[in-house]
């Protein structure tokens, strides 16, 4: 499917060029129409969830799995990044070292520093260029986001998976702003655990996210939000779990994951058919025309001396970008044109010259 072919799923307001996807994707129309009709059914009382809503999270997690190159066993089923990363934190031994990068963003780094407060674990931090490096024989777990909220950049995952095993270390990667533009599937076998909230470049409802964890790790995790779908009785003990990575999945908000069906299907048939790719030019034509280097992923994100003031300046001559840390960050995707594009470098670089 061409990009032309791939707008007509979309609406956005005439007269806006939506470039914060890295906030909040834009819905495809099969995904509001999967919505609407499970609210109808929900506001009539002739919906059966478990044959109507339920079966969603399991079409999730096997369109995820596919996205990332992993086995649907691996994946678990959660409603945000910090779900997933406080399960990894509060299942670590007591007393290990952690490496995070500097300024990592919190909903990574505040679980890992509760459990630093609560039994001892150490938290060391490097900058983000310098992690592969940074990780020692101490080092049980490397913790970070694949592409950075606030600049951009992605990781070079393979010197850090290397250094990793060298060291006996594991990784845990948040891939919310580098799905599905950053494949990871070549390096899935060294990635010991993934999260990714999927309301933004995967264009799902909020609420809906995905935990990776590797076959051989399931163990050194323990279901501390463990409920009827993941033990697979209500009632009662005892201690059991499901035997794959869905131990660890949280119940579902079921209309969310309902919505959030139809637009994975979108993206992994763009992922298979080049649809994605022509997104990342679209973020590398960005990028050229505004004289920063090419990115990682699909952000786009301009070093300014006022970010709250440039993105105010930009919402006002109809771009839709968000302040990020000292950066102003523009995140097209399957609905942005080439016309829209140069549009934009035109308003922001004037934008930003005034500013």
């Amino acid at each position: 499917m061409s990009l032309a072919a791939a707008r007509q799923y979309f609406e956005p307001a005439p007269g806006v060029i939506y470039l914060d996807a890295g906030t909040y994707g834009l819905a495809a129309r099969p995904s509001i129409e999967a919505s609407l009709a499970a609210l109808r059914r929900w506001q009539t009382g002739e919906a059966v969830y478990t044959e109507e809503w339920e079966p969603a999270g399991e079409r999730a997690r096997e369109l995820f799995s596919q996205l990332i190159g992993a086995s649907v066993e691996e994946i678990a089923l959660v409603p945000a990044v910090s779900a997933g990363v406080s399960l990894i934190a509060a299942s670590l031994p007591d007393g290990v070292e952690v490496l995070i990068p500097e300024e990592e963003f919190t909903s990574v780094s505040l679980p890992l520093h509760a459990a630093a407060h609560g039994r001892g674990v150490v938290i060391r931090q490097a900058p983000y260029r310098e992690l592969a490096n940074a990780i020692q024989p101490s080092t049980h777990l490397v913790a970070l986001s694949l592409t950075r909220a606030q600049s951009g950049e992605t990781a070079d995952l393979g010197p850090i998976i290397a250094a990793a095993r060298e060291h006996g270390a594991r990784v845990l990667l948040d891939a919310t702003h580098a799905t599905p533009f950053v494949d990871v599937r070549e390096h899935i076998a060294g990635i010991d655990f993934l999260v990714c909230h999927g309301y933004k470049h995967l264009l799902l409802p909020r609420g809906v996210g995905f935990l990776y964890v590797r076959r051989d790790r399931w163990d050194e995790v323990l279901p501390y939000m463990g409920n009827w779908r993941s033990s697979g009785h209500s009632y009662g003990g005892p201690f059991e779990s499901a035997p794959d990575a869905s131990r660890f999945d949280v119940s579902l908000a079921w209309h969310a994951w309902v919505g959030a069906v139809p637009a994975l299907e979108l993206i992994v048939a763009w992922q298979q058919d080049g649809t994605l790719a022509e997104v990342k030019g679209l973020s590398d034509r960005l990028a050229r025309g505004l004289e920063l280097p090419q990115p990682g992923a699909s952000l786009v994100c301009a070093q300014v001396p006022n970010p709250e003031q440039s993105a105010a300046m930009l919402e006002q001559a109809g771009i839709r970008c968000a302040p990020r840390g000292d950066f102003i960050r523009l995140s097209p995707h399957v609905y942005n044109t080439e016309d829209e594009i140069d549009r934009a470098i035109t308003i922001v670089n004037n934008a930003l010259s005034v500013g």
